[in-house]
């Protein structure tokens, strides 16, 4: 009911817009401005992080995500890149999967989650950041209708941000409210049946400009290129800022989301053609290639009856807020907060066992789940002088918490020919009902993570040289302290001295170094040297704990400015070290294995920028040369790790005929080109290499004052078939076919 209550209750926003512009327009000619874009923001830090003056094509002049400080590109000793509003908007990008390609050294690698490669490593699947703070995605991952800008940190970062991978992470920064009204209402169609519709209204409630407000929502319906997925999203959010002295500043955020979808497991999914022996070894089927099976892009595991009967539901609301007090121009102090809050009743088909080489053997799963995560932090910083060094100090606090309470069951028995498969004959109520009951909790999950920081970014020798220190203090417990039925409620949350328990409760100390010295006001080299740490959620066959991952790297680079700042580019050459690793134990689904060490060498190129007027450019290039270095399973050490594509480059375009003009045309497009990559660690078999071409073209125009925006995409233009990634053991999937998409944006 939620869908189609949304859609007509956007759509009547949409009407209730024009309505108000009308009126605001009557009352007070207010001058129009771009949400999120260059023209000057709140005064809210996290929100200033980029300068407006330097607000042109698709370069960014600073971030917040590597040193929690509104720190000059120039002047950051690590690879950070921003993919601003203009290019999401640009591309039509309905998640930030889509997005990431533009950045060096990134791939997406899910598919309803938020999941990511950085520089070969996996990021937890739904492990996002926002606004700085870590959350753990549900279906869908994070909104684009809700984000201004997309901030890539690359190398670790737990130094400030706790447990995370050592690869980096992705921060997405929302949007802000702003002094100005405006209101605007987007429609978007395409293929599979896409309708999106979106509205966003912004402006001051008081004529002193103490409180502002900004409302979006989004309702989302499409099906796929794949048999029987389909959703219905839909998600409100109300930003408010409070700005009632000239010093202090409160902003808050509640947002609730609706989503109906396919289950995720098993969708879009292709086996590969290999079978495994009773160890969990991969081997080659004799007579096929050494690469995922020759099915159609529209293969699917699941069932035509799940999208009726069983879908996949969520019901999430996100509440956060943050504040900053400025003792004067230099000192400030800023606490954040996010919770969230989510249920969801997941059905859907995934694979077991082996693989004849026509059948596949099917276990059919229904499971509930409540998941609670909150996450904090509080910083104090500011700038002080001893003698010819100027110091520019962080230190915080942080943490994170998150409870899952799941019950479940798995119905076995539902092999598949993947050349003539018949669909339909699953029996879900039998498989969920008759183990689940409200008393009977199957499986309780607890992380805590708290940690203690500090940073000194020094400058010094007027400026040239700069000098980053910092180290962390971490802690962080997690459990399963009910596992199936077996016991160890009465210890909850967490659980020692129990056998197969997995419980962790791990401090470590974690140091940070990098140097930076500024050749020219526009060009700048740096090296650094960092460890991380964290701890591995994974359980075993027998569930217990895995050792904690320990990461450390090391880099140099070079940045430059070109243009008047219109141009950014950098240069990164790394080498990165990741310990006990873990991967999905093929034998038993939920259940992992450890592998040992990779290790991750490479060089990333990323160019941003407004090279003239009417040109805006993206590229980069990556060469990462990722392999297993010590193997204590299954005897792969030397070999290529899964996933990672030695090669990958990147071009977008964007050419403006007549730029800053309310009426003109753009034509854009691109290309995405993906060396091969193995699909698994034993190396058997590999996704093909691929390149992928985009377009677009747009008409702007104004419409009795308004401005009306028509454009037009198409993604994968010469329909090229390609598998967009694995799960390092048995699916691959496709990455789509040629898709249209087309929107109507409207603006008051």
């Amino acid at each position: 009911m939620f869908p189609t209550t949304l859609s007509r209750g956007v759509s009547a926003c949409a009407l209730g817009i024009a309505l108000l512009s009308s009126v605001a327009s009557a009352q007070e000619a207010l001058p129009v401005i771009d949400i999120g874009s260059g023209s000057k923001p709140t005064r809210s830090t996290d929100a200033a992080a980029t300068d407006p003056e330097k607000q042109t094509g698709y370069a960014r002049s600073a971030s917040f995500g590597a040193t929690k400080t509104n720190t000059p590109f120039i002047d950051t000793p690590a690879a950070v890149q921003v993919i601003p509003h203009e290019l999401i908007a640009d591309q039509q990008g309905l998640n930030t999967m889509e997005l990431v390609k533009n950045v060096s050294g990134v791939q997406a690698t899910g598919r309803y989650f938020d999941s990511y490669l950085i520089r070969g490593f996996k990021t937890g699947y739904g492990e996002t950041y926002r606004n700085g703070l870590k959350l753990e995605a549900v279906l869908g991952g994070e909104e684009v209708a809700f984000t201004d800008r997309v901030e890539i940190v690359k190398g670790p970062s737990s130094i400030l941000y706790g447990r995370i991978e050592p690869g980096g992470f992705v921060n997405v920064v929302t949007k802000r409210p702003q002094e100005v009204f405006k209101a605007e209402a987007n429609e978007q169609f395409g293929s599979w049946g896409l309708s999106r519709t979106s509205f966003d209204v912004t402006g001051p409630v008081d004529e002193a400009k103490t409180v502002l407000y900004r409302l979006m929502g989004v309702y989302d319906h499409a099906d796929s290129f794949v048999n029987f997925d389909h959703r219905d999203n839909g998600a409100v959010a109300l930003f408010l800022t409070f700005r009632p002295t000239q010093n202090f500043e409160f902003n808050v955020q509640v947002e609730h989301y609706e989503k109906r979808q396919t289950g995720p497991s098993g969708v879009g999914a292709i086996p590969v053609d290999l079978r495994y022996d009773t160890s969990g070894n991969a081997q080659v089927i004799p007579g096929y290639n050494d690469r995922p099976l020759n099915l159609g892009r529209n293969f699917s595991i699941g069932d035509p009856g799940l999208w009726k009967n069983q879908p996949y539901v969520v019901r999430r609301t996100l509440i956060g807020y943050d504040w900053t007090y400025k003792f004067d121009e230099k000192w400030k102090i800023t606490n954040r907060l996010h919770y969230s809050g989510s249920n969801d009743s997941a059905y859907g088909f995934e694979t077991y066992g082996g693989f004849d080489g026509t059948t596949i053997s099917r276990a059919f799963y229904g499971e509930r789940n409540s998941i609670q995560m909150l996450s904090t932090n509080l910083d104090l910083s500011g700038e002080f002088e001893t003698g010819p060094i100027t110091h520019r100090p962080l230190v915080g606090i942080d943490w994170f918490s998150t409870e899952r309470n799941s019950n479940g069951s798995d119905s076995y028995g539902y092999p598949l020919n993947i050349y003539a498969p018949v669909y339909g004959v699953y029996n879900s109520k039998l498989a969920f009902d008759r183990y689940i009951t409200g008393s009977n909790m199957l499986w309780r999950a607890t992380n805590r993570d708290f940690g203690v920081y500090a940073q000194d970014q020094m400058s010094f020798f007027d400026n040239r040289i700069h000098l980053l220190l910092g180290g962390r203090w971490d802690k962080a417990q997690g459990g399963v302290p009910k596992d199936y039925g077996d016991g160890w409620a009465s210890c909850y949350p967490f659980c020692t001295g129990f056998p197969g328990n997995n419980y962790q409760d791990k401090p470590k100390l974690s140091p940070r170094a990098a140097v930076l010295f500024k050749v020219t006001d526009d060009l700048s080299i740096y090296g650094s040297y960092v460890r991380s740490f964290g701890s591995n959620n994974g359980a075993s066959r027998d569930g217990s704990a895995f050792p904690p991952q320990e990461g450390l790297q090391w880099e140099v680079g070079v940045k430059k400015l070109w243009l008047d700042g219109r141009v950014t580019t950098s240069l990164a050459l790394f080498d990165l070290r990741k310990k006990n690793l873990l991967q999905r134990d093929p034998f038993f689904p939920g259940r992992s294995i450890a592998i040992g060490e990779v290790a991750s060498r490479g060089i990333e190129l990323d160019i941003a920028g407004q090279v003239t007027e009417n040109l805006s450019v993206i590229a980069s290039y990556t060469f990462d040369s990722v392999k297993l270095t010590n193997d204590n399973n299954n005897g792969n050490a030397g070999k290529r790790y899964n996933g990672a594509a030695p090669n990958v480059g990147n071009l977008w375009a964007k050419w403006d005929t007549a730029p800053h003009q309310s009426e003109g045309f753009e034509f854009g497009g691109g290309l995405y080109a993906s060396d091969e990559r193995y699909g698994s660690n034993d190396n058997t078999w590999k996704l093909p290499g691929y390149v992928r071409l985009d377009a677009m073209g747009a008409y702007r125009t104004e419409i009795d004052g308004h401005k009306v925006k028509f454009q037009f995409n198409i993604k994968n233009l010469t329909d090229r078939h390609y598998f967009e990634y694995s799960d390092g053991s048995q699916y691959a999937y496709y990455g789509q076919p040629r898709t249209f998409m087309g929107s109507v944006n409207f603006q008051w």
